[in-house]
C-alpha cells in the first residue's frame, strides 16, 4: 500500500507602492519579514519555514512593485533535498513599474538526487532598474558532498514592457558527470552565479563595473554588455570565495544597499 507523504506548499503575494506595503498575502510555508532599513531601499526577506524543499513541494511567489526602491533577499540558503516523487516546483513572478529592485536571494544548494523545476518571470518598464543575482551550489564542499544524479530545470525570462529582453535556461537531468567535468561547462567547479542588470543604470555603471571585474583574480568571472543589459557569469570551487567576489561586485553597483544578511 502506497503511503502519501506529507509535502509543503507556500504562497506569497506582495504589493509595494511608494515604498510601503499595500497588499500582503502569505500562506503555508512562505513568509516575509520587513526588517528596519536605514537607507532608501525597502528591505524584504523571504522565508521558507520548512527549512528546505523536496519532491512534490510547491512554492508560488508574486511581487508587484510600483514607484519604489527595494532589496529582496532570503533568510538563508535554500536547500533542495533528495526525495520521492515529482520535482518540486517554484514559480516566481515579478512586475516592476517606476521601481529600482535588487533581487539578491542567498544561494540555492542542490543535494544529490534532488529534483527541482523553477521558473522566474520578470516584467519591467522603461523607468525601472533591475539587478538580479542568482547563485547555485552543487553539494556542500565542506561536507565532501558529491553530485552524481540530479534533476534541475531553471528558466528565467525577463521582459520589458511585455517585450522579451532576456531568456535563459539551465537543465540537468540524470547523471551529472559529463556536465560537471566538461571544460566547456563547469570544468569541475561546484558553485556558479549569474548577475543580470537592466535599465538606465546600465549606462551609468558599465565603466566602473568593467574595472571591478578586471580586478578579480581568485575566481573565473566574465562580463558581457549588449542590448542595454549587463550579464556577469562567475564560477568557483568554493561558495565562500564566490560569495566574497559577489559582495565586491554588488557593492560596487549598489554600495550601502546590500542586504544585511549578505555580510560575510
Amino acid at each position: 500500500m502506497l503511503t502519501k507523504l506529507q509535502r509543503s506548499k507556500g504562497s506569497l503575494d506582495i504589493g509595494l507602492f511608494n515604498n510601503e506595503i499595500k497588499s500582503l498575502f502569505q500562506s503555508g510555508s512562505s513568509k516575509v519579514l520587513l526588517p528596519n532599513s536605514y537607507n532608501e531601499n525597502k528591505e524584504l526577506v523571504l522565508i521558507n519555514t520548512t527549512g528546505g524543499i523536496t519532491c512534490d513541494d510547491s512554492l508560488k511567489i508574486k511581487i508587484n512593485l510600483e514607484n519604489s526602491n527595494a532589496s529582496i533577499s532570503t533568510q538563508a540558503a535554500e536547500k533542495i533535498y533528495a526525495g520521492i516523487g515529482e520535482p518540486a516546483k517554484v514559480d516566481i513572478d515579478i512586475i516592476l513599474k517606476d521601481t529600482n529592485l535588487n533581487w539578491l536571494p542567498n544561494e540555492l544548494i542542490l543535494f544529490n538526487n534532488s529534483k527541482l523545476k523553477r521558473r522566474i518571470n520578470i516584467n519591467i518598464d522603461n523607468n525601472s532598474n533591475f539587478i538580479f543575482c542568482e547563485t547555485s551550489i552543487l553539494g556542500r564542499k565542506a561536507m565532501s558532498e558529491k553530485i552524481q544524479n540530479l534533476f534541475f530545470s531553471d528558466i528565467w525570462r525577463v521582459t520589458k514592457n511585455s517585450n522579451l529582453k532576456h531568456i535563459e535556461a539551465i537543465n540537468f537531468n540524470g547523471t551529472t558527470n559529463e556536465v560537471l567535468n566538461n571544460r566547456f561547462t563547469l570544468n569541475n567547479h561546484s558553485s556558479f552565479s549569474t548577475i543580470l542588470i537592466f535599465g538606465k543604470i546600465v549606462e551609468k555603471i558599465q565603466n566602473d563595473i568593467r574595472k571591478t571585474i578586471d580586478s578579480i583574480k581568485n575566481i573565473f568571472c566574465e562580463l558581457s554588455i549588449w542590448d542595454e543589459k549587463i550579464v556577469i557569469r562567475s564560477i568557483a570551487n568554493d561558495n565562500y570565495d564566490l560569495k566574497k567576489t559577489l559582495n565586491c561586485i554588488l557593492k560596487s553597483i549598489i554600495h550601502d544597499k546590500l542586504p544585511k544578511n549578505w555580510n560575510l
